[in-house]
C-alpha cells in the first residue's frame, strides 16, 4: 500500500515537472518573440524630422545666409538632441533642407563659379543667390558647415551632412504648393532628415 502511494506521489510530480517545464519553455519563447520583435521595430523605425523655425529664433535676415548669434546659440542647443537621435537610430546621414517663401531673390547668381570652392572651405562668404532656390541652398549649406563642426569635427563618426535646397516649392505640412510672393515666416525654415546610407 506505501509503495502504490509512493509511486502514485512519484507519478504526480513527475506530471508537475513535466508541467512547468512546458510553461517556463512556452514563456522563454514568448520572451525571445518580443524581443525580436521590438528589434525589428526598433531597426525599421523613422528618426524624426527636425525643423528649425524662425518661431524658435532660427531667422535669417532677408536674402541672407549668414548664421546670426542668436540662430547659433539656438542651433548648439538642439546639437544634443541631434547627437540623441544619431545614436539611438544609428544615423550615417544628415540631410540639410532650406526652405524659403515666394518673395523673388533679385540679384544675379555666382553659386555655379563659386560652389566648387565651398566645400573645401571653412566658412561661406561672397555668394550671391539669384533665385528662392540658390538661397535655400546657400542656408542649408550654411547650417550644414556649422553642424559638421559641431558633430563630427574630426571625421570620426563617418557622418555624411548634405545640404539641398526645396527652395521655396514644399508647404511646412510637406506637400508640394509654390509659394506666393508673398512675405510667409512659416515657409521659412530649414530641415533636418536622418537616413541611413549602410546597414549595420
Amino acid at each position: 500500500m506505501a509503495r502504490s502511494q509512493r509511486r502514485s506521489s512519484s507519478s504526480d510530480s513527475n506530471h508537475w515537472i513535466g508541467y512547468t517545464d512546458l510553461l517556463s519553455s512556452s514563456l522563454l519563447i514568448l520572451l525571445l518573440t518580443i524581443a525580436i520583435s521590438s528589434l525589428a521595430r526598433a531597426n525599421n523605425e523613422k528618426p524624426p524630422l527636425v525643423r528649425l523655425t524662425e518661431r524658435e529664433s532660427f531667422r535669417f535676415p532677408t536674402g541672407s545666409y549668414t548664421l546670426s548669434p542668436e540662430f547659433i546659440k539656438a542651433l548648439d542647443q538642439r546639437v544634443p538632441e541631434i547627437l540623441a537621435t544619431i545614436s539611438k537610430y544609428r544615423i550615417d546621414s544628415v540631410e540639410v533642407i532650406g526652405h524659403t517663401d515666394g518673395q523673388p531673390s533679385p540679384g544675379l547668381s555666382n553659386l555655379d563659379l563659386l560652389m566648387p570652392k565651398a566645400s573645401g572651405s571653412s566658412s561661406l562668404s561672397g555668394f550671391r543667390a539669384g533665385s528662392n532656390a540658390d538661397l535655400g541652398l546657400l542656408r542649408a549649406l550654411a547650417v550644414a558647415h556649422h553642424l559638421r563642426n559641431k558633430l563630427d569635427s574630426d571625421g570620426s563618426r563617418g557622418l555624411i551632412i548634405r545640404p539641398y535646397s526645396a527652395g521655396s516649392l514644399i508647404n511646412d505640412d510637406g506637400t508640394y504648393a509654390p509659394a506666393d510672393t508673398r512675405d510667409r515666416a512659416e515657409r521659412r525654415r530649414i530641415e533636418l532628415r536622418f537616413t541611413r546610407q549602410k546597414e549595420s
